[in-house]
C-alpha cells in the first residue's frame, strides 16, 4: 500500500516496495535495477519545470528520470542533498575560500591554498567561460539541492549556513578539484607531499570484442581515491530522452565524471601529465631576477578570519611565472599550472556531459579534443566492440629539456624555462583497437596502454615519463597477466581487478628470508614471512610485516634500485640488489609493527575494519606498492592503523549492441553519509568478498 505525504514546493514522497515497471522502461539492464526495494519519489521543478522521478534501489543508488537535461540535473542536486548534504556543503565552503571563518582553524590550510593560488579570481575566469546551456544545467542542479534543503531543514546540519548554493559554488569546486589533483607533489617541490600520493590514481581495463570470450567489448572502471571530501564519489543513473547514463560523480558535481550508457563507457585514472612547473626564484625580500632584470612580486595581503581564534594573514604573491608559495623546505617558489591557472581547460565540466552522449570510442575522443580535461587517462569501450585509451590534458609546450624537468625546480631567472603555450588535446597519445585486443592503465606512462608499447617518438616530447620510468608494480602485474591470456572472460577480467597477490613478494621474498635467516633477532619475522601466503586477504597472516618493509623501501622500489636485475621496461624485476640493507629494513619494519601494538603476524583484517558497529567486517585488499590490484591503503597511526584510500567505484560493463549492455558495480563505502538519507544495504561486504552488486 502506498503512503503519500505532502511537502512544500509540491514534493511528493512515495514509500513503496519495488518498482518493476522502472526496470522494464529502459533498454539497458543492470543487476542493481532488477528490483527497486527502496523508495520512490517524484518532484516537479518550479517555474513550469517538468516532473522528475527519483527511484532509490536497495543500495541507495538513485535513478533520476526527467523529460529533459534540466529536469535530470535538478534531480541530481536534489538527491545529492538528501544523501550527502553536509559533505557537499563542506566541500563548497572550502571552495569559497572562507571556511575557517565559519568552521575554525582546521580549515585554515584550505583557505591559504585558495588565497595563494588565486583560486577565487580563477573561479571567476572559469565561470565567465561557461556556455549558457552549461550554466542552465548547473543552475537546475543548484535549484534541486536548495529545494531539498528547504524541504528538510535538518539536511546539512552545521554546514547549512552557506546555503543557498549557486553556480559559482559548483565552478569553484571544479577549479579546486583540478587544482588539488594537479598539485599532488610527491617530491615536495612546492607543496607538502601527501602520503600515498602515488597511490591516488586508479586502474582501468578494456577488452575488445575480438579478444573477449563474449564476442563483445568489456570495460572495468576502477578509480581508487581517498574515501572522503572532494575525492568521494556518488553513484547515480540519469535518464531523459536522448541520454541514459549510469556512473559516478565526485561529490558536489552536477553530473557523472565516468560511467556507461548502452552505447559507450569510460573510466579515468590519474595520469602523470606534467602540468605544473616549479621555479626557484631566489627572492630577496619581494624582489627576484628574471631575464637579467630585477622584478618586484605582486603582493596582495589577505586576512583569513578564523572562528574561535585570531585571524591569519596570508600573502598572495605573484611573479611572471605565476603564484608564489613557500615549499615544505622553506624555499619560496613560483608555480605555473597548465589547464587550471594558465590556459585553463574551462570546458572540462561540459566535456563530461558531452562524453555521456557519445555513441562510440572514436566519438568520445573527438569530444575530448574539443572540450578537454586538464588531466586523467581515459579507458573506454563501446557496444560496437571497440576499445581505446587516451592521455587527457593540454600540457605545456616545453622548448627545452625533457619530462624530468617537471620533477625538479627550474631556474626562475632564465626565460628559456618559462613556457607560454600548451599542446592541443588532439595531439595527446591515444590508441583505438590495438592488435593486442586490450588496453589498460594503472597510472603509469601512456606508452604502456597496450602491447607492444606505443612509440613515444610519435607524440610530443616531454609530456609523459619514458617507458623505463614505470615506478609502480601495478602496471607490471596488469600487463603481465593480460599478455598471457588468449581469450579473456568477464570472470577472469574481474579476477584481475581483485588480485590480492603481492607481486613484490614473488620477486624478493625468498632472497630476503635467506639473508635474514642468520639474524637471531629476526627469527620470528622470518617464520612469519615464510608462512605468509603472499596475499592480502583479510586473514593473510604476515601481510602487514611485508607491507611495512615495502613502505620503508618505497623509494628504492620506485627507482628500481631495490632490485638486482631489471629487464626490459615494464617487465618483472628480479632479486635484491643489497640483501644486507633489506635485512636492516626488515628489522625496522618489525619495530614499526610492534610499536603499533599489532602482532608480528598481523593480517590487514586484524588491524582495520570496514563499516561500523554490528555491520563492521575485517579489512581486505592491499597496497599498490607491492603490486596488488585490489587497492586498500592503510597507514600506521597512534596505537594502530588507519584507512587512507582504496577502491571506490568498481564497475564491470559488458557491452552488447541493440541496447543490451549490462553492468555490475559496487561503491565500496556506500552512497550516503547524511542522517536520514534513504536506507541502504552496506556494500563493504560485497567488495570484501571480491564481488559486485
Amino acid at each position: 500500500m502506498t503512503d503519500e505525504k505532502a511537502f512544500t514546493r509540491r514534493f511528493v514522497l512515495r514509500a513503496a516496495a519495488g518498482a518493476a515497471g522502472a526496470a522494464a522502461a529502459t533498454s539497458m539492464t543492470n543487476s542493481a535495477f532488477a528490483s527497486f526495494a527502496g523508495e520512490q519519489w517524484s518532484a516537479r521543478r518550479p517555474a513550469g519545470g517538468g516532473r522528475v522521478k527519483i527511484e532509490w534501489d536497495e543500495w541507495a543508488v538513485p535513478t533520476i528520470v526527467g523529460r529533459n537535461e534540466f529536469d535530470v540535473t535538478y534531480g541530481v542536486g536534489y538527491v545529492q542533498a538528501r544523501a550527502n548534504a553536509r559533505e557537499v556543503l563542506d566541500i563548497y565552503g572550502r571552495a569559497r575560500g572562507a571556511a575557517a571563518a565559519r568552521w575554525g582553524s582546521a580549515y585554515v590550510a584550505d583557505d591559504r591554498f585558495t588565497v595563494q593560488l588565486g583560486l577565487k579570481a580563477q573561479t571567476d575566469v572559469w565561470l565567465r567561460a561557461q556556455k549558457p546551456q552549461t550554466l542552465a544545467r548547473i543552475k537546475a542542479f543548484c535549484e534541486g539541492f536548495n529545494a531539498a534543503c528547504a524541504e528538510n531543514t535538518a539536511l546539512g546540519g552545521d554546514r547549512r549556513e552557506i546555503l543557498p548554493v549557486t553556480p559559482r559554488d559548483i565552478i569553484g569546486h571544479v577549479v579546486r578539484v583540478f587544482a588539488r589533483f594537479t598539485t599532488i607533489d610527491g617530491e615536495g617541490l612546492a607543496f607538502p607531499p601527501e602520503q600515498f600520493a602515488g597511490s591516488v590514481g586508479s586502474n582501468g581495463w578494456a577488452v575488445s570484442g575480438r579478444r573477449s570470450s563474449t564476442g563483445h567489448a568489456m570495460l572495468v572502471i576502477n578509480p581508487h581515491l581517498v574515501w572522503r571530501g572532494y575525492q568521494r564519489f556518488f553513484e547515480m543513473r540519469t535518464r531523459h530522452p536522448g541520454r541514459d547514463f549510469h556512473g559516478a560523480a565526485l561529490l558536489g558535481l552536477p553530473w557523472q565524471n565516468m560511467g556507461y550508457s548502452p552505447a559507450v563507457g569510460w573510466g579515468h585514472t590519474v595520469n602523470p601529465i606534467p602540468n605544473m612547473s616549479v621555479y626557484d626564484l631566489k627572492l630577496s625580500g619581494n624582489r627576484y631576477v628574471h631575464n637579467g632584470r630585477q622584478r618586484e612580486l605582486q603582493v596582495t595581503e589577505h586576512r583569513i578570519e578564523v572562528r574561535g581564534a585570531e585571524p591569519v594573514t596570508v600573502l598572495e604573491r605573484r611573479s611572471v611565472h605565476g603564484p608564489v608559495v613557500t615549499a615544505p623546505d622553506g624555499v619560496d617558489v613560483a608555480v605555473r599550472i597548465a589547464g587550471v591557472l594558465h590556459h585553463p581547460a574551462t570546458s572540462a565540466l561540459e566535456g563530461w556531459w558531452r562524453l555521456s552522449t557519445a555513441t562510440s570510442v572514436q566519438e568520445l575522443f573527438k569530444i575530448h579534443d574539443r572540450t578537454p580535461l586538464p588531466l586523467f587517462n581515459m579507458i573506454a569501450a563501446d557496444a560496437r566492440g571497440s576499445i581505446g585509451a587516451l592521455y587527457c590534458g593540454t600540457p605545456p609546450v616545453r622548448e627545452h629539456g625533457d619530462f624530468d624537468d617537471s620533477r625538479r625546480r627550474l631556474p626562475g631567472d632564465d626565460p628559456k624555462w618559462l613556457w607560454d603555450r600548451v599542446h592541443p588535446a588532439s595531439k595527446m597519445p591515444r590508441v583505438i583497437n590495438p592488435e593486442s585486443g586490450w588496453v589498460q592503465n594503472c597510472n603509469e606512462t601512456p606508452w604502456f596502454y597496450t602491447h607492444p608499447p606505443l612509440p613515444a617518438r610519435d607524440w610530443p616530447a616531454a609530456i609523459a615519463p619514458s617507458a623505463d620510468q614505470v615506478d609502480d608494480l601495478r602496471p607490471v602485474a596488469s600487463r603481465t597477466w593480460l599478455k598471457a591470456q588468449r581469450t579473456i572472460t568477464p570472470e577472469s577480467l574481474l579476477g584481475l581487478k581483485f588480485t590480492k597477490r603481492a607481486l613484490l613478494a614473488d620477486v624478493v621474498l625468498d632472497e630476503l628470508l635467506a639473508a635474514a635467516s642468520a639474524e637471531a633477532d629476526l627469527q620470528d619475522a622470518v617464520r612469519v614471512l615464510a608462512d605468509w601466503d603472499r596475499h592480502a586477504h583479510h586473514d593473510s597472516k604476515g601481510y602487514l610485516l611485508f607491507y611495512l618493509w615495502s613502505i620503508l623501501n618505497v623509494t628504492a622500489i620506485g627507482d628500481r634500485t631495490l632490485f638486482r636485475h631489471v629487464a626490459e621496461p615494464g617487465a618483472v624485476p628480479a632479486g635484491l640488489a643489497d640483501p644486507a640493507a633489506a635485512v636492516r629494513t626488515l628489522r625496522a619494519a618489525k619495530a614499526v609493527l610492534l610499536g603499533a601494538r599489532a602482532p608480528l603476524d598481523a593480517s590487514v583484517g586484524q588491524v582495520v575494519s570496514l563499516g561500523e558497529g554490528r555491520d563492521a567486517i575485517p579489512g581486505d585488499g592491499g597496497s599498490g606498492v607491492v603490486g596488488i590490484l585490489k587497492s586498500f591503503e592503510i597507514s600506521p597511526a597512534a596505537g594502530g592503523f588507519t584507512k587512507v584510500l582504496g577502491d571506490t567505484w568498481v564497475s564491470l560493463v559488458q557491452f552488447r549492441p541493440g541496447g543490451r549492455t549490462s553492468a555490475q558495480s559496487v561503491l565500496v563505502y556506500g552512497n550516503t553519509t547524511e542522517p536520514g538519507a534513504p536506507a541502504s544495504k552496506s556494500q563493504y561486504a560485497v567488495w570484501a568478498a571480491d564481488r559486485l552488486r
